[in-house]
C-alpha cells in the first residue's frame, strides 16, 4: 500500500514537471539578431536570427530561425543583482574575430545562464586577449 502511494506521488510530480516546462519556455523566449558567427561549446553557429528559450529548468536552447543551426545546453542558473538591467541579452567573449557565447539572460525572470568555457575557447584564450560583447534583444 505504501509503495503504491509512493509511486502515485512520484508520478504526479513527474507529470507536473512535464506540464510546467512548456509554460516556462513560452514565457521566457525571445528572438535576437546575431550579426557574426559564433561558437556554442564545440558547435559553430552562423550569423542570423536566433530564438532563445528555456526548454526545461537549467536547459537553454539557441535555435536559428533563418537556418538549421541550433544548440541546447544545460547549465546552472545565475541571478542578477536587483539593480541590474532587465534586458534579454546574449553575452559573448570575443577573441580577435571569433566569438564564443558566454551568458544568456532572460528579462522576464531576471536571471540567466552561464556556459562553461569550451576546450577550443580555452585554447584561443591562451593566445589572444578577450573582450566582452553584449547583444540585447529588440523590445
Amino acid at each position: 500500500m505504501k509503495k503504491s502511494m509512493l509511486i502515485a506521488g512520484m508520478f504526479q510530480i513527474v507529470v507536473a514537471l512535464v506540464l510546467a516546462a512548456p509554460a516556462v519556455a513560452q514565457q521566457n523566449d525571445y528572438t535576437i539578431q546575431v550579426p557574426f558567427g559564433f561558437h556554442v561549446d564545440a558547435r559553430q553557429m552562423p550569423p542570423g536570427q536566433y530564438q532563445i528559450r528555456i526548454v526545461a529548468p537549467g536547459s537553454v536552447q539557441v535555435r536559428g530561425i533563418d537556418h538549421t543551426a541550433n544548440a541546447t545546453f544545460i547549465v546552472p542558473q545565475l541571478n542578477r543583482p536587483s539593480h541590474a538591467d532587465l534586458n534579454a541579452e546574449l553575452v559573448f567573449h570575443r577573441y580577435g574575430r571569433q566569438y564564443f557565447l558566454s551568458q544568456v539572460w532572460f528579462s522576464q525572470i531576471n536571471a540567466g545562464y552561464e556556459l562553461n568555457i569550451s576546450n577550443s575557447e580555452r585554447e584561443i584564450a591562451r593566445q589572444t586577449p578577450s573582450t566582452e560583447m553584449v547583444l540585447r534583444a529588440a523590445k
